[in-house]
Parts: structure tokens; sequence; C-alpha cells
């Protein structure tokens, strides 16, 4: 009984923390495609890209619409990068 309990709590953790962590991978995600979008804080917009790229694999309790949006939203974020960069050196 005290062992199905402490599962339970855990799983339920669990998911709180996968919550937690797509809305921060989300609102993180969107704050470095403006910076890309606009030019200005390109270093800020890679050092977010890296830190969702290193993070979305961790999320385990997302549905497959907030993987989609998030992924579609990290090769976004890191097509903007490329582009600044192969303007950056043509320049």
């Amino acid at each position: 009984m005290i062992h199905s309990l402490q599962t339970r709590k855990l799983a339920q953790l669990r998911a709180k923390t996968d919550r937690q962590l797509i809305e921060y991978l989300s609102a993180q995600l969107n704050r470095a495609l403006v910076c890309a979008a606009t030019g200005e804080s390109l270093s800020l917009a890679e050092m977010l890209y890296e830190e969702a790229h290193r993070l979305i694999p961790a999320v385990t309790g997302a549905t497959e619409a907030e993987c989609r949006s998030l992924t579609t939203r990290l090769r976004a974020l890191r097509n903007l990068l490329r582009q600044h960069t192969a303007s950056a050196c043509v320049a």
C-alpha cells in the first residue's frame, strides 16, 4: 500500500515537472525566435537554442502536439540562426 502511494506521488510529481518544463521551453523558444528574427541578441538566441536542444529529449510527458510544436520551433530557430551566420560570412 505504501509503495503504491509513493509510486503514484512520484508519477504526479513527474507529470508536474514535465508540464513546467514544457511551459519553460515554450517560453524560451518564443523568446529566442524573437531575438533571432530581429537579429538582436543573437548570442542569447544561440544559448537558448542549445538549452532547448538539450532539454527537449528530457520531456517524457508531452503530448504529440506539444512535441511537434517544440521541435518545429526549435528547427525554425536553428534555421534563423544559420541564416544570420551565413549572412555574416558573406558580409
